[in-house]
């Protein structure tokens, strides 16, 4: 039994340590397929764009919607009470899902 427990320490020890050198999360990856899913009635990151109205095929075209109707959209569309939250839950997901990697 030791074993194992040291083993998913070690493991989980790795697991932070890669999380720790983490500078920036790709949209993609944040609001992937799962995460959407289960916020919001969106099955991939290009449904809730193309749903949201907006023409959205770049970072540039993103940053060009306007906050507070982009605001609405995500208030409106999920379960959260702003975009920023949205942002921080997902986040918190895929970090989660990453220090959990490999554990037994």
């Amino acid at each position: 039994m030791p074993l194992k427990l040291n083993s998913n320490i070690d493991q989980l020890k790795k697991n932070l340590e890669e999380i720790s050198k983490t500078n920036q999360l790709r949209f993609d990856e944040l609001f992937n397929a799962e995460f959407l899913s289960e916020h919001t009635s969106f099955t991939s990151l290009d449904d809730m764009f193309e749903k949201s109205g907006f023409k959205v095929e770049s970072a540039d075209d993103f940053k060009a919607i306007p906050d507070q109707e982009w605001e609405d959209f995500i208030i409106a569309n999920t379960s959260f009470e702003s975009w920023e939250e949205m942002q921080k839950a997902a986040a918190v997901a895929v970090l989660s899902k990453r220090m959990h990697q490999g554990l037994k």
